[in-house]
């Protein structure tokens, strides 16, 4: 199976044609079975003959205001591609509230989607967002697929639980301002990968948009992540991208062979982890030296 990780930038752009080529040419040049973009990627809607510059609120509500016109056009996308496509993640607004919602979308331009269930205090405080429910599990023709929008990877028994239904593979669109965030986001994937001995796949936001404080600035570095083990790269990495450059990592995967340590790799982490789990508790605390 052919993938690309799109490290993608977001523009104010002429309107909603140019938007098209730009997906267009991407996905042409990718020519993959899976196509990811990132976190907060449908923010280009908003900038879309947009406001020069605006309130977060603003941004926040233009974004979510134009939500479905940015899933349409990931819709003819992967119908005209024949492909599957993350269409990134970006403001919808529910019952509930708002939410930071990202888009499977199909080839036959089926759209399933997946809610961030783990909020930024930025985002629940600046962005008046409220935090997603249920974890979904896609089983698509592709695979079986995960997805943990940014945040929700660094919290381990997320990606457990997508893995226990029979998740082949996480996907995780992400948006970090900071190295310091990227690094979390990106040593979390690969921790993932190995807990799991799955395929972690990570799409960043890249770039800067002035006057658009939500996405203002961006950094990250697209890759694929796999356990360390017999016939897989010993670093853990299938392929990465450079820092903050825009474009498609593209790479020829299987994720059933990437699960293959499962079985009979050097290590059983995902069969290990119940017992992993039991040996943590309870916690004693010995009679020790006295606090000086």
């Amino acid at each position: 199976m052919r993938i690309a990780a799109v490290a993608y930038q977001c523009e104010r752009l002429s309107g909603w044609g140019a938007q098209k080529a730009k997906l267009d040419a991407i996905l042409r040049e990718a020519a993959a079975d899976l196509v990811v973009f990132p976190e907060y990627a449908a923010m280009e809607a908003a900038l879309i003959t947009g406001p020069r510059s605006a309130s977060i609120s603003d941004w926040r509500d233009l974004a979510a205001e134009r939500a479905d016109k940015w899933v349409d056009q990931f819709r003819h996308m992967a119908q005209a591609h024949g492909c599957h496509i993350v269409a990134g993640s970006g403001p919808v607004v529910t019952a509930r509230g708002v939410v930071n919602r990202s888009w499977l979308v199909a080839p036959d331009g089926s759209v399933a989607h997946q809610d961030k269930r783990l909020l930024l205090r930025y985002e629940r405080e600046a962005f008046g967002m409220v935090a997603g429910e249920a974890l979904r599990l896609f089983d698509t023709a592709i695979g079986k697929i995960g997805l943990l929008v940014c945040y929700d990877s660094e919290f381990p028994l997320q990606a457990r639980a997508l893995c226990d239904a029979g998740a082949e593979m996480i996907i995780v669109p992400s948006c970090t301002d900071l190295a310091a965030g990227q690094t979390r986001v990106r040593q979390s994937c690969r921790a993932r990968a190995i807990e799991n001995q799955c395929l972690v796949v990570q799409a960043p936001l890249v770039g800067e948009v002035s006057g658009c404080d939500p996405i203002d600035r961006s950094t990250g570095r697209a890759a694929f992540f796999c356990p360390p083990d017999h016939g897989l790269p010993e670093t853990g990495i299938l392929a990465q991208g450079e820092t903050d450059t825009p474009g498609a990592v593209v790479a020829e995967v299987d994720p059933a062979a990437i699960a293959a340590p499962r079985r009979t790799g050097q290590v059983g982490n995902f069969a290990d982890w119940p017992g992993g789990l039991e040996r943590v508790t309870p916690v004693t605390v010995p009679a020790g030296p006295a606090r000086a």
